[in-house]
């Protein structure tokens, strides 16, 4: 499995807000981000610490994909062309 490298914390949150998801809440350096997807609702954690501001930590990256039902290869895709796939927000 690849990893998602070099994703800085702006990438990761707009790439979340592409999908629909807005912010929620602010707990120190975690913005947690509320949306839905295929009719779930998901919670996605995106880490604004002073190791993850430039470039989010592989761990934080499959916690992502994991929490939001987003596909890892729709990340991917947004990263190089910004295509979003709008038939998964609901």
């Amino acid at each position: 499995m690849t990893r998602l490298k070099n994703w800085s914390f702006k990438d990761h949150a707009r790439f979340l807000e592409d999908y629909g998801f807005i912010l929620g809440h602010v707990e120190g350096s975690h913005f947690y981000y509320n949306g839905r997807i295929n009719g779930s609702h998901r919670v996605v954690q995106v880490i604004h610490g002073q190791k993850e501001r430039m470039s989010q930590s592989d761990k934080t990256m499959k916690m992502s994909v994991r929490h939001s039902g987003i596909p890892k290869d729709y990340y991917q895709q947004w990263k190089t062309q910004k295509v979003v796939h709008v038939e998964i927000i609901s």
